[in-house]
């Protein structure tokens, strides 16, 4: 698999937020799978290119949902997430650790997937 990520941006304020995403992607039965467990998000393709354009699509509509829901902080708390500073909306993904105590599908990825982890910086609208 190559060390291409995929493309995520939603940006319509002049305020975002800007995370890093642990994402892993792997093939599974000849289907390329994308994974990103702080955020519980998956897609898959049959070339890795399609399920890179899978995933920033299912991210992109997520997050908008969860805007306009008014329900993101909520959603990030719910999967890990830390506010440092909730004034300055300051916020941490979950550490590795954290998310293999709870998270049955990462596990089953680490302990029993060929996989490539990458790190993607990604930028987001402030929630309220």
């Amino acid at each position: 698999m190559s060390k291409q990520s995929f493309n995520a941006e939603l940006i319509n304020s002049n305020e975002t937020i800007k995370a890093g995403l642990v994402i892993y992607k792997f093939k599974e039965d000849n289907i390329h799978v994308i994974y990103c467990p702080s955020l519980d998000l998956s897609a898959y393709g049959k070339t890795e290119k399609e399920a890179e354009n899978e995933f920033a699509e299912i991210f992109k509509i997520h997050i908008t949902y969860c805007l306009n829901e008014k329900t993101l902080e909520n959603d990030l708390i719910k999967h890990g997430w830390h506010l440092i500073n909730p004034k300055k909306k300051k916020i941490k993904a979950p550490t590795i650790e954290e998310m293999l105590k709870n998270n049955d599908t990462l596990r089953d990825i680490i302990y029993n997937k060929d996989y490539v982890k990458t790190k993607e910086s990604v930028e987001i609208p402030q929630f309220a």
